[in-house]
């Protein structure tokens, strides 16, 4: 009688330790002290998609958005553009990106960058900081890409 007893307790405090562990069927946020991997990915977006942009490469700019959203539709706005006047493109410099940060199901960031004006013929106009952009990224099909 006193071994059933024991398993009995142990088969009880298995299962209540099981039940408490984190089986309530919510979601669960990651620390924003803890975002590691999703901080260099999302690091990465923005550095890569100013590339493209300077290298005037639209649809690899593309790649980078979320279809439909702000940004994706910005990055066509500047491949119209691009069309319009060949003559003229521009370059950009991500200087930094920091204060990475969750905001929902969404990973946040700021950055900064130059943007100059250049024409075929050799010519520079105008070189343009930005501090303090704002970058948001979302998951679609598993996937980082800017909002």
């Amino acid at each position: 009688m006193n071994k059933k007893l024991f398993y009995a307790v142990v088969f009880l405090l298995l299962s209540l330790s099981l039940f408490l562990s984190g089986c309530n069927g919510g979601i669960v946020t990651p620390n924003p002290a803890d975002i590691g991997g999703d901080a260099y990915i999302c690091e990465n977006l923005v550095r890569g998609l100013y590339i493209a942009l300077s290298n005037q490469n639209f649809a690899q700019a593309l790649s980078y958005c979320k279809p439909g959203g702000i940004v994706f539709k910005y990055v066509n706005n500047l491949w119209a553009l691009a069309q319009d006047y060949p003559t003229l493109y521009s370059t950009y410099q991500v200087y930094d990106v920091y204060n990475f940060e969750y905001v929902g199901e969404y990973l946040s960031l700021r950055y900064d960058l130059s943007s100059t004006t250049h024409d075929i013929y050799g010519n520079t106009y105008d070189t343009t900081f930005h501090y303090g952009q704002t970058g948001l990224f979302e998951k679609v099909n598993g996937e980082w890409k800017w909002s």
